[in-house]
Formats: structure tokens, C-alpha cells, sequence
């Protein structure tokens, strides 16, 4: 019985791959490279609003040139830690993949978000639902309209998922 523990004990330490946190990490600097690939730059940055503290991404891809996979990174690296500054200015960004970050929930904490001189409409903001904290929102040189984005702080406002101190339109650069 007692060699029958001393395998048993052994073979728990046969493993020699990275460790969960090891391979967490490399899952982070695998989406920093490829925010970084794309022109960009990611960062994990700690946060306090209205009395909240939380830490999470501030990501700003101006100029660079979306694909499927980048909007597919940004939604798995959400997952881990929220997104709250998103850049995504001069960048060839479609409502459609817009409304998959926000079906990703990618918007879901997002406070800053900077859609300028993209395709971006109305038709796309009409059909994001899980922003719930955004605060700045820049659509200059967009198609989308002021009335546009009132309807999205309007939908965020009566979010019963949407904290208190955020029930405000947020700031409008169009």
C-alpha cells in the first residue's frame, strides 16, 4: 500500500507544461502582440469610478485594419478582464462587427469608446444592447447621427444591468 502512494505521489509531478497562470499569461501577451501586430496597444490598467475599482483593458487600434480574428481576440480577451477604453479610430470597422463586439459583450463596460471617421451608422448603434457604463463616445466623421446615439444612452440608461452612477447619456463628440 505504502508504494502504491509513493507512484501515486510521483506521478503528480510528471507534468512539466506551463502552469494555468503561466499559460494565462501567455494568452495575454498573445493578444498584446497582436493588438501590437495590428499598429496598436493593449494595456491592463486599474481603474476608480464612482466608487468602483476594477482593472481592465485600454485598448487603441487607430488607423489599423480590423479582420474577423481581431474582433474574435478582443472578445476572448474580455472575458478575462473587462474592456473600458476602446480606440478604434480611422479603422475599417463595419456594424456588423461592431454589434458582434457587442454580442461578445466586449461594450458591456466600456466608458470610452472612439468610433471617429469610421462606416459606422445608426443602423449599428441601433443594435447594441449590452453597453452599460459608457461615459465619452466620439463618432465625428461617422454616418451616425446624434439621434442615434441618444437612442443607445437612452437603452443604456434603462438597462436594469446598467449601475446607477452610469444612468446618464454619455458625452457626445460627433
Amino acid at each position: 500500500m505504502f508504494a502504491g502512494i509513493v507512484v501515486l505521489a510521483a506521478g503528480c509531478n510528471s507534468y512539466s507544461g506551463p502552469s494555468e497562470y503561466e499559460q494565462f499569461k501567455q494568452q495575454q501577451q498573445s493578444f498584446i502582440d497582436q493588438i501590437a501586430a495590428a499598429g496598436g496597444t493593449a494595456s491592463k490598467e486599474s481603474k476608480s469610478m464612482f466608487g468602483f475599482q476594477m482593472t481592465g483593458w485600454m485598448i487603441d487600434l487607430t488607423d489599423a485594419q480590423l479582420t474577423d480574428r481581431m474582433i474574435d481576440s478582443l472578445v476572448e480577451a474580455s472575458k478575462e478582464f473587462p474592456v473600458f477604453q476602446l480606440n478604434l479610430s480611422n479603422t475599417n470597422i463595419t456594424d456588423e462587427q461592431l454589434v458582434r463586439l457587442d454580442v461578445g459583450k466586449v461594450l458591456q463596460k466600456m466608458v470610452d469608446l472612439n468610433l471617429s471617421n469610421t462606416a459606422i451608422t445608426d443602423a449599428g448603434l441601433d443594435q447594441l444592447s449590452n453597453v452599460h457604463c459608457l461615459m465619452d463616445l466620439n463618432l465625428k466623421g461617422t454616418a451616425a447621427t446624434s439621434a442615434g446615439a441618444k437612442r443607445l444612452g437612452d437603452r443604456k440608461i434603462a438597462h436594469e444591468s446598467t449601475p446607477a452612477p452610469f444612468k446618464k447619456q454619455p458625452k457626445l463628440k460627433i
